[in-house]
């Protein structure tokens, strides 16, 4: 049985193919490799902090979803920020859409 952590590349290849949208064309729109989108999408590697935010940003992908594997009910959901620990240090992050 796969972790939520593991399922996490599974999940962003899913909705890229519901979407069909190209490897190449969500690696641009998340400004990082065709090479590092392929290996996030086979588990190889886990997205980044700035790939999970550039996803919130530039998709309708819900980086919850991403996250966790759980999809949230229909009601908005008012913006939390997003913790992101690096190197001992804490960020705490805002995300929004560009208008």
């Amino acid at each position: 049985m796969e972790s939520k952590i593991e399922g996490m590349g599974q999940r962003i290849r899913s909705w890229r193919k519901d979407q069909g949208i190209k490897g190449y064309e969500l690696a641009r729109r998340l400004n990082i490799s065709s090479g590092s989108l392929s290996e996030i999408e086979r588990g190889k590697n886990l997205p980044s902090a700035s790939t999970l935010a550039s996803i919130h940003l530039n998709t309708d992908l819900n980086v919850g979803y991403v996250l966790t594997g759980q999809i949230l009910g229909k009601q908005p959901v008012a913006p939390q920020p997003l913790i992101v620990e690096v190197d001992d240090k804490v960020f705490h992050v805002v995300l929004q859409k560009k208008k």
